[in-house]
This record gives structure tokens, sequence and C-alpha cells, in this order.
């Protein structure tokens, strides 16, 4: 039997650094795709190609030890190894067309792909909240990897999706159509997983220093205005990480507000996303001057607006350029970066052969 899946990268149209302190995001899904072709056979072995790094390995049908970062094939295996019989193999061809460390989920995407391979193998059958949890289980828990579960969610899901990143991880399907995504990537590499960790010590900070004032201090229903009257006074650090994630919660609720009692207006979607960037900007200080550079590049050549992507300290940005896309692209490729004009995408896609 061949299995064949595919799950989409996403940009986080409104959340970054704050899926991982459990507040509410909302995901876009993008047409650029990690694909899983497999063959099943009765080996015992499961041999795996990673087409665009020219990488071969194999390994037997038993629970694997966890020892390398980033081990996601053997990771993803261990959730079903115990639904296989004891001859299941496969051979596994893996290849992309995300970008790798842009902001844009490359590695979630290959775990939810993998995860829609060995479930559709094992004849689990999960559901489509299942497979984003366990293919946040591969990535961030049995790997040890920072991080949430917004990644997960969108690339199962697909297409534009609110999530609460908290028990019991609700989520919702938005209808809104997002049009004009243009990716700039400045081609400076970012250290994802240094950063994450980093600054969510220092929001854990600011939370500690608000809780020694108010015990009732919460991410949920605290004010930013109570945080930055603090901040005003101590210029703490960790208060200005902490004024960054309640000022992305806020534009969050917002925009989903916004996208689900009506069609969002373009000047309503634009003006969020610079709200949202301006908030990563100045609280988190993780945009550079090149980026900067390159999004003033875009927004003269009719960008509505832009927003960094992922945990910033280069990347990729977002620019939302409605009926403009050819425009900003090439103003973002003539500034010394590369650009990608991509469309909304729906989520993960599981197709049978038998043989």
């Amino acid at each position: 039997m061949e299995i064949i899946t595919s799950s989409p990268g996403r940009v986080c149209l409104f959340g970054e650094d704050v899926d991982y302190m459990g507040l509410e995001v909302i995901t876009l899904a993008i047409n650029q795709r990690v694909e899983v072709r497999g063959q099943t056979n009765t080996s015992g072995r499961i041999s795996v190609k990673l087409k665009d790094i020219n990488q071969k390995f194999s390994f037997s049908n038993e629970k694997q030890k966890l020892i390398r970062k980033r081990d996601y094939v053997k990771s993803a295996f261990n959730i079903y190894q115990e639904f296989f019989p004891k001859n299941f193999g496969a051979t596994l061809s893996v290849k992309s067309n995300l970008p790798i460390g842009k902001g844009l989920s490359s590695s979630s995407a290959f775990c939810s792909a993998l995860i829609g391979f060995f479930d559709k193998a094992s004849e689990y059958n999960s559901s489509g909240k299942e497979l984003a949890w366990n293919a946040y289980l591969a990535e961030v828990v049995n790997l040890g990897e920072p991080g949430g579960m917004m990644d997960h969610y969108a690339c199962v899901i697909g297409n534009l999706v609110y999530l609460e990143c908290r028990e019991p991880y609700e989520l919702e399907k938005l209808d809104q159509k997002i049009d004009g995504i243009v990716i700039g990537d400045t081609l400076t590499k970012k250290e994802t997983i240094q950063t994450i960790i980093k600054r969510k010590s220092e929001i854990n900070l600011g939370i500690e220093w608000m809780k020694k004032k108010d015990a009732s201090f919460s991410l949920e229903k605290s004010s930013f205005q109570d945080v930055l009257e603090e901040y005003d006074r101590s210029k703490s650090i960790g208060l200005q990480r902490l004024l960054g994630v309640l000022g992305i919660r806020d534009v969050v609720r917002e925009g989903y507000k916004i996208m689900k009692t009506k069609d969002a207006s373009q000047n309503e979607i634009a003006s969020l996303i610079s709200k949202h960037h301006e908030c990563q900007h100045e609280y988190f200080e993780n945009v550079t001057q090149k980026m900067q550079n390159l999004i003033h590049d875009a927004k003269t050549a009719g960008a509505k607006a832009c927003k960094l992507l992922g945990s910033g300290n280069g990347g990729s940005f977002f620019a939302y350029s409605p009926g403009k896309e050819d425009e900003v692209a090439e103003a973002i490729i003539r500034g010394g970066a590369a650009a990608y004009i991509l469309k909304q995408d729906d989520g993960l896609r599981i197709n049978i052969h038998d043989s």
C-alpha cells in the first residue's frame, strides 16, 4: 500500500510568542508543503530518504531511543509503534518546497506529514485535532523542543484557524480568505530554539514581577495598561517582554472579533498586522535593521502592512499586499532578499493507493 501525505507551512497571522504562553493565535496555511510518500511492506524496518538534503537512514520496527536533536521521523514513529504488527515495514521518501528556518513552520509541517503517514499506516484513523496533538507530541514534548502547539494545528487543519493554546485547546475554522500573501526572506539565519528559551524565561520574570504586585495577575485577563504603568516605573526587561505578549494577545482577540462577526476589510487586517509588528519590534526587540529596511521597500511598493514571522532576529516577514503581490516581491528582491508569492491552502492531505 502506498500512502502519500502532505502538510502545508503556515504564516502566523496573529500570535507569535503567545502560543507557548497558553494564549490565542490565528494561523494561515500556505501552499508550500512537505510531502511524505511511503510504501508499506513486511520487512520489519523503516527506511527513510530525505531527498532535499540527500540523506538516508533506516531503523527497526521497535520503540526508538530519541538521542539526536530533531529526530522527527523516529519520534513520530514511536507514537504509533505499538499499533503495528511485528513485521511492519515501510520505505519513506520526503521532499519539500517549504524553506527551513524562515518562520514558516517547516519542522511542524514535516512532523504533521509524518504523523499523517504513520496514523494511516496503523489504521488508527485519528481526528484532525488528534493528528495535530500527536504532531505536537512528536516535535515538542517527546524531543524536548521549546514552543507551543500552534504550528501543528495550523499545519493539520489548514486555511485560517483560531486556536486557544490551553486546555481544552478549542479551535475554530474562520471563513475569511486572506489574499496578497508575500513572504520576504532576509536570507539571515536565526536561532529559533535558543531565542524562544531565552524569551520565555524573560516573560516569566515579568509575570513573577506582576504577581508580586498583584497575586491575581494572569495572562488571560490582566490588562496591557497595568503592565505598562509598572514598566514605566522600573524598565524591567521581564515587563518589557510581557508587554509584547499582552499587546499581541490583544491584537489576536481583535482579529478574531472582526473575522468572526463579518468580512474583515483589508484596512482592518492591515491595521492589526501593523500593531502586531510594532509589539514585536518595540517589546521583543527582535526585528533587524535589514528587515526594517525591506519592510520599508515593501510598503513603498504597495504592501498595506508587514510583520515579522517567527522568533525573529533574522528569518522572514509577511507583507500583506493584496493586488500588489508582484510589485512588492520585486521590491524585496531588489533590496537584497528573497520573496515568495503564496496562496492560502488547506491542511494535511492523506491519500492511499493500493499496490
